[in-house]
């Protein structure tokens, strides 16, 4: 068989291009396997990524329950520590009112006493006072009794009897002035 040039041309180009086809073929299979495989590396990943973000959006979650949950025990324990420091204060408030007021009845309690017992050493002052006062008299008037009775020498028994009316004069001068305080 003999061939045309034309047979030949096509032979040549052929020979060139099935080996060029061929490592085209070659080419796009190799690119194809590879962006097939990288589409199932992709989905892969993909997959495990949101695996991962509903695992972090679960763990979010029960982080934001926890916060809730934390927030409200916050609240009450601050309420609760409010209400006791308010019964706290109210409690010291009464306690202070309660010292205040009975330091007041005690002050009031000791003038009261302190009164009384400036009267009954008043009152035993003008006992003790009167007593003696009683007892002068006695004493005097037994020692007048007896310069009038036994009236040996007048001149000297008469300015010895005067100088004895002294002296219950003054002490009762003196009694009276104690019973009698606002007497002037």
């Amino acid at each position: 068989k003999h061939l045309c040039p034309t047979d030949l041309h096509i032979i040549i180009i052929m020979n060139a291009l099935v080996p060029s086809f061929i490592l085209f073929i070659l080419l796009i299979a190799s690119v194809a396997a590879t962006v097939v495989f990288f589409h199932f590396q992709l989905h892969s990943l993909r997959l495990t990524y949101q695996g991962d973000i509903a695992t972090v959006n679960d763990s979010l979650r029960q982080v934001q329950s926890q916060q809730s949950t934390y927030v409200q025990q916050v609240k009450t324990l601050t309420k609760l520590v409010s209400e006791s420091l308010n019964a706290t204060d109210e409690y010291i408030q009464n306690i202070t009112n309660t010292v205040s007021e009975t330091k007041d009845v005690i002050t009031e309690n000791m003038a009261t006493v302190q009164d009384i017992q400036h009267d009954q050493n008043s009152l035993m002052a003008v006992q003790f006072a009167g007593m003696f006062t009683l007892l002068v008299i006695l004493v005097s008037g037994y020692h007048l009794s007896q310069h009038v009775r036994h009236m040996h020498s007048p001149v000297v028994q008469r300015k010895i009897m005067a100088v004895l009316w002294m002296t219950p004069i003054y002490s009762m001068s003196c009694w009276l002035s104690m019973v009698f305080v606002n007497a002037e």
